[in-house]
């Protein structure tokens, strides 16, 4: 599901996510563009990578970067 999240709150999100290493599913959400739900199922699915800290899941900054356009894919790969 695609959600309507203006490119200025994209961009905030980003911001607050440089120098950090993981990120939250609302973050993750806003930056893919996605509804929470939507990426709780990508999680759960594998399909996009997550680490359990409590009750919350935290996605890796670098791998949301890639997915979102932001970093360039490696060579090869």
């Amino acid at each position: 599901m695609t959600v309507r999240v203006s490119a200025d709150a994209q961009r905030r999100v980003l911001a607050d996510l440089d120098g950090r290493l993981f990120a939250s599913v609302p973050e993750t959400a806003v930056v893919l563009r996605s509804d929470q739900r939507t990426v709780r199922r990508g999680i759960a699915a594998g399909e996009i990578p997550a680490t359990p800290v409590g009750r919350v899941w935290r996605v890796p900054v670098a791998w949301l970067r890639k997915a979102a356009g932001l970093e360039p894919a490696e060579a090869g790969h």
